[in-house]
């Protein structure tokens, strides 16, 4: 395998491994993909039933709870089996100086960005429904209290931030060698990997509780988040997964659908019900160990899946895709406090709840976008504040 370098990602240059097919601009617009889709489903969710969300409108409806449900099932693991697996990469092709580099840059400073600056609009919000009369200068102050103070949607750079720290530490022929244990057939590996997550999640289950977190990190969520980040790392070293040596035929990526289907179906009635508020041991053990293998396995079969349909589809780079590349993680940043102020203002609004996140959606894409076009893009202190080159 070599490497090239691509002006791209949320973040500046991006190492692309080229195999014999080709260079996999695929993973680069998947994961892209990953961060776009996370727009629609925080627009849904405020018209979702049976979820819980900051801001929600009193008529909702059950197609956006199956959807949100359904996003929720895949889209951060796959987001965090990519991190992993480009991680890996820049550390063995392009050392640990340039690696550390890359992560202040394209993680550790959005996240300071948006914890100072995104995250306390969320919480202001969420409050002056209560007092109507609080001014954002009031509140923000507090918002750094104890009382106060969370991640908002920046959670996933404050868990990725910790997570490379821990690749740092990690010894890297460790990582190798426990990457060799694994089987060299690809459907066996695939189990191995689901087993990892699996009783990585079980073990931290054992001792934490679904919202049990500190300084808000979700102690179980950031267990099991973590569990996808290392097995991105190992099928680097592994070349599983994501190296799609041979194209698949169209009946694999059906079965993978069709796989994928049963799986979200049966994890939601189980996300339904059992919503893991309590650790593993003090409820039945049969029907949460049932749930957390459908946790894990869901984000695995999904990946599967699109990962056939980008390499066949969408494993190429021209102008509108390094745009979409450059501008997913921006406009990821940017989309949630927006989203939110709209969420504010529809809530009491009586519309058809689907007019209403049409136009929700509508004003969060353009919204987002435009404040990326006209001044981030081509500001360099923004650029760089946002995680671009």
């Amino acid at each position: 395998m070599s490497i090239k370098e691509k002006e791209s990602t949320a973040g500046g240059t991006l190492l692309i491994p080229e195999v014999g097919m080709g260079r996999l601009f695929y993973l680069d617009n998947l994961r892209s993909f990953a961060l776009f889709l996370g727009i629609l489903f925080h627009a849904a969710i405020v018209y979702a039933p049976k979820i819980g969300y900051a801001i929600q409108a009193k008529e909702r409806a059950d197609v956006f709870g199956y959807f949100c449900y359904y996003i929720h099932s895949f889209r951060m693991p796959l987001f965090y089996l990519i991190s992993g697996y480009f991680s890996a990469l820049v550390w063995q092709k392009k050392g640990m100086g340039n690696y550390i580099l890359g992560r202040i840059q394209r993680i550790l400073i959005p996240m300071v960005l948006g914890l100072v600056f995104l995250a306390p609009i969320q919480y202001f919000l969420v409050v002056k429904i209560h007092h109507p009369n609080l001014s954002y200068f009031q509140f923000y102050p507090n918002f750094f209290s104890m009382d106060y103070f969370a991640h908002s949607h920046i959670w996933f750079l404050v868990d990725l931030t910790l997570f490379s720290i821990l690749f740092f530490l990690f010894p890297k022929l460790w990582i190798e060698k426990i990457a060799g244990l694994f089987p060299k057939n690809e459907n066996f590996c695939f189990l191995g990997y689901v087993i990892l997550t699996v009783s990585l999640t079980i073990l931290g289950h054992s001792f934490f509780p679904r919202g049990d977190d500190v300084y808000g990190i979700d102690k179980l969520t950031f267990i099991y988040q973590f569990g996808f980040f290392l097995v991105g790392i190992l099928s680097f070293y592994g070349k599983t997964i994501f190296e799609v040596i041979e194209r698949g035929s169209t009946i694999a990526s059906l079965n993978w659908l069709l796989a994928g289907l049963v799986v979200f179906l049966s994890f939601y009635q189980l996300e339904i019900s059992d919503p893991l508020w309590m650790p593993y041991f003090t409820y039945g053990i049969e029907k949460r160990g049932l749930h957390i293998l459908l946790w894990c396995l869901s984000p695995f079969i999904w990946t599967k899946f699109f990962v056939l349909a980008f390499e066949r589809y969408l494993n190429v780079s021209n102008s509108f895709t390094v745009y979409l590349v450059d501008s997913s993680l921006p406009i990821y940043l940017l989309h949630h406090p927006i989203s939110l102020l709209i969420a504010y203002y529809f809530r009491e609004w009586d519309a058809n709840v689907y007019l209403k996140f049409l136009l929700h959606t509508m004003i969060v894409f353009s919204s987002s976008f435009l404040i990326y076009d006209t001044l981030i893009k081509n500001t360099t202190i923004l650029r760089k504040a946002f995680g671009l080159k």
